[in-house]
């Protein structure tokens, strides 16, 4: 997969007599490129759909399934459905006789008419003589209510939005894509798991019975990484790395003496006790074989606590890592300790703590040197947090939940009174110091909603907007949700600006307390993500330019990715190229640029570069 430049070369033209044109061609020293035999006519003979088109739904993914056809001569195909309340199309790259396209995109409880058109390298066109029927059923009966509330279309970042919504305490979940109108266009039960994500080439990477699994929009498991058993999987979080790893978190434990006995009183005796903890593990993404075992807990103190440090089973849960991410600017990694309240930074190369985040409270003379001072107003430290974020900016974005917003031995804030939030902090490591660069959630919000566990918050790269995961909403404004009180937790998913004070351009609720044949009324998501489309767009190079001269004007045309961009370059020697123009396809995918200055005196070459 490219995901920088992707060049395809054209043709060398020059004059013979009575203006014929002949070729000469050289394959370029590329890996990107490739010199092609161009036209310079369009081919009158006709494409033939030599086997109908014909659709198979799928059995893992409700709404999605394969188009398949047939067609005599290398084509491309197009579809537009229409499903009697809209009509979308969508274009195809890559030219094939034998075609079995997966489609998504489709809603719940609607008839839809597909209509196929192919078009050849030439441009011919067909469209098949009778369009393709695929009905879809209606939503299980188990699946939450999903309701948007208000959305802004001209605001919000342009996409679908991604969650895994759990029932019940993860009794059962699914995967869920919504569009802007918050109508499901794709969904699929899941195994028990929190986080899932769409990677690059439009798939799904979720972990999953101790391994980290890759299905695609069909519901088909495409890659498997299993895990060693003395290496589980914490289900919190694991992501593919660009570097050919995984990293995720894994649940371990030991024993040590000194350790409270109390989270209340500060007077409790210390005894030796078990506790829990999470590691950090990055295996290579090849064959799953662990490349290194990180212990953050060896570089922090083990017998700090919270108010969110439980006991289960005679075990303390003392850090509950919840997430890990790499910071691209040095490679180190950042580690969410939701029961510390706290986020760390670690070498990757040494495992030496570089900075914590959070409250200064219960850190011995040790660790002050790697607290982060707050300075500017306001301020607020973050209780409980989960999914921290790197902003394109190289701040820190993370969801607060606000968990007591307080350390032991403080007053506690009480549910009915607390809020979660997003925020921004904006850390300087050379003076240790971190800033609050913004949130929204505490006093600039419309509504005050607490969410006591989970929760993502997502800087997004278009609109500048950040996409918000309330995952388990107990209290609004103070009040539980539904008449069943706070157990029977909702999820929101809020898209605000990033001002001073936010707009709200996208609000959804994800409920099952209005579930009438539903004993489960309370549901929550971990994380939820904009992605832009359902299909992967890998850099591709352009394979079917063609160039016609009529009248001293070269006309290109080529077909590309409709969310791309294409350069257009010319050189008169192969080695000094100089960009003539940017082209982007139109709805179908077709490229079309008239070059005005053709030279018939000399050579000219021309190039595709894929953006």
């Amino acid at each position: 997969m490219f995901s920088a430049r992707v060049e395809c070369a054209a043709a060398k033209m020059f004059k013979m007599k009575r203006s014929e044109f002949y070729f000469r061609f050289r394959w370029l020293a590329s890996p990107f490129a490739a010199l092609i035999l161009l036209g310079l006519f369009n081919s009158s003979l006709a494409i033939t759909i030599t086997s109908e088109p014909s659709f198979t739904r799928t059995t893992n993914a409700p709404l999605a399934g394969t188009l398949s056809l047939n067609t005599d001569v290398p084509s491309q195909v197009n579809i537009t459905v229409s499903d009697g309340f809209e009509v979308w199309k969508r274009s195809f790259q890559g030219y094939a006789t034998n075609h079995f396209i997966p489609l998504f995109g489709f809603k719940p409880g609607r008839t839809n008419e597909l209509t196929v058109t192919v078009r050849d390298r030439t441009q011919n066109r067909l469209t098949a003589s009778t369009p393709v029927i695929f009905v879809t059923g209606s939503l299980p009966d188990d699946f939450p209510n999903i309701r948007l509330l208000g959305v802004d279309r001209t605001k919000i970042e342009p996409g679908y939005t991604l969650f895994r919504v759990d029932v019940n305490r993860n009794t059962y979940g699914y995967v869920v894509l919504v569009d802007s109108s918050g109508d499901v266009v794709w969904y699929g039960k899941t195994p028990s798991t929190l986080d899932v994500r769409q990677l690059e080439n439009g798939h799904l990477f979720m972990p999953s019975n101790n391994a980290f699994v890759e299905i695609n929009l069909l519901g088909e498991t495409i890659n498997t990484w299993p895990v060693l058993n003395s290496l589980p999987i914490n289900y919190h979080d694991g992501f593919p790395t660009r570097h050919g790893t995984i990293l995720y978190l894994s649940d371990w434990g030991e024993t040590v003496t000194d350790f409270p006995t109390s989270l209340t009183d500060p007077n409790a005796p210390t005894a030796t006790s078990r506790i829990q903890y999470e590691r950090v593990v990055e295996i290579s993404a090849i064959n799953s074989n662990p490349l290194i075992v990180w212990q953050p807990v060896m570089v922090l103190d083990p017998r700090r606590i919270s108010y969110l440090s439980g006991r289960s089973a005679g075990v303390w849960d003392s850090e509950h890592s919840n997430a890990v991410i790499e910071d691209p600017s040095d490679g180190s990694v950042i580690v969410s300790m939701r029961n510390q309240n706290a986020v760390i930074k670690f070498s990757r190369a040494t495992g030496q703590l570089r900075w914590i985040l959070g409250p200064h409270d219960g850190w011995g003379p040790e660790w002050q040197p790697f607290l982060l001072k707050p300075v500017g107003t306001p301020f607020e430290w973050q209780y409980g947090q989960h999914s921290p974020v790197i902003s394109p900016q190289g701040t820190l974005v993370i969801f607060d939940n606000g968990n007591y917003r307080a350390m032991p031995f403080n007053a506690p804030v009480f549910d009915t009174n607390n809020y979660s939030r997003a925020v921004e902090y904006r850390i300087d490591e050379a003076k240790m110091e971190v800033s609050q660069v913004w949130d929204y959630g505490r006093t600039n919000a419309p509504e005050r909603l607490y969410a006591d566990h989970e929760g993502s918050a997502e800087p997004l790269s278009k609109t500048g907007n950040v996409l918000i995961g309330f995952p388990a909403v107990s209290y609004v404004n103070g009040v539980p949700p539904s008449s069943f009180g706070s157990a029977a937790t909702m999820a929101r998913i809020q898209e605000v600006t990033h001002d001073l004070i936010p707009q709200v351009v996208f609000d959804l609720a994800i409920t099952m307390y209005d579930k009438t044949n539903s004993v489960f009324k309370n549901c929550s998501l971990y994380r939820c993500q904009r992605v832009p489309d359902l299909y992967g767009h890998p850099a591709l190079a352009v394979t079917d330019l063609n160039v016609t001269v009529d009248n001293g004007v070269a006309h290109l045309l080529f077909s590309g990715d409709p969310i791309r961009k294409y350069t257009l370059e010319v050189s008169t020697d192969l080695r000094s190229w100089n960009e003539m123009a940017t082209v982007e396809p139109d709805p179908e995918g077709v490229c079309d640029f008239q070059d005005d200055f053709f030279d018939f005196s000399a050579y000219k070459y021309y190039r595709v570069v894929t953006r």
